[in-house]
């Protein structure tokens, strides 16, 4: 089986991708489905009401009309679709681009897995979060027995004059990370926090010497996890990050990408010692 697979982008995210790419002056792979030959120009201009790549190049390698799929690279990130070839009016090659685009993610590469390696923490306001649309007060589900309420006050501020003024909030070491997701291992107090479904915003994901902040993650499971201790329950949470704008997706793949070549570089570095 494939370890790569693809998350389709939203129309406004395709825009500004090919928009990226057009003002870089950036290089599209563009082939004909089920043929070896593969052709490289770079991109002149983009034109997004017509949704036109135009490309820098008169050359014909195939008759107008002809359907292709075309891949490119951007920050670090691969990106592939769907067009149609045809000619400008003046013969640049054009790629009607009325397909969907779609990023590409290898699991055994670029999911990060920061435990034990990293210490990357992920912070969750409890004041705010949405359920099927509807505004909750997470805060609510932990009043109930005095179990609660101790533990809410392990994860309120320290600095009670500032207290009225801060939100509450929940931390957690982050178990592995990608562009598309993190997930998190928790205790049975914590998983009320974390129903299927809840949508949690402006969600802070804390590097050692960054902070990035998700304006949106979604719980989109919570299941039993097998841990050390029998008699100590623990879940494993996977959390998405949908609609992720382009600026911060961008930032948050290029730290991954920063740490993974880091473990290139260290796995690089024990081998030359042996």
């Amino acid at each position: 089986m494939s370890e790569t697979y693809f998350s389709k982008l939203d129309p406004k995210e395709k825009i500004s991708r090919l928009l990226q790419l057009a003002n870089s002056r950036g290089l599209i792979t563009m082939w004909v489905k089920g043929q070896k030959q593969k052709y490289i120009f770079k991109i002149l201009e983009f034109d997004k009401e017509r949704l036109e790549i135009i490309l820098d190049t008169k050359e014909n390698p195939f008759p107008k009309g002809t359907p292709v799929l075309f891949s490119f690279e951007l920050r670090g990130m691969f990106f592939f679709s769907q067009a149609t070839a045809n000619k400008s009016l003046v013969d640049y090659l054009i790629l009607e681009s009325k397909g969907e685009l779609y990023k590409s993610e290898k699991r055994g590469s670029y999911r990060l897995l920061t435990y034990p390696i990293y210490e990357v923490y992920s912070e969750f306001d409890l004041g705010e979060a949405y359920e099927g649309g509807k505004v909750i007060d997470l805060r609510t589900r932990t009043n109930q027995t005095a179990l609660f309420k101790n533990f809410l006050k392990l994860i309120e501020a320290k600095d009670e004059s500032d207290s009225e003024n801060q939100n509450q909030t929940v931390k957690y070491r982050v178990q592995d990370l990608s562009t598309t997701g993190l997930s998190l291992h928790i205790g049975e107090l914590e998983a009320q926090f974390f129903s299927k479904d809840v949508i949690y915003k402006s969600v802070k994901i804390q590097f050692p010497d960054q902070t990035i902040i998700i304006p949106e993650v979604k719980v989109v499971y919570i299941v039993d996890y097998i841990a050390g201790d029998k008699n100590l329950k623990k879940y494993k949470v996977g959390l998405h990050f949908p609609d992720m704008p382009a600026a911060i997706d961008d930032q948050l793949g290029g730290k991954i990408n920063q740490l993974l070549r880091e473990i290139d570089f260290n796995k690089d570095f024990e081998n030359f010692t042996k």
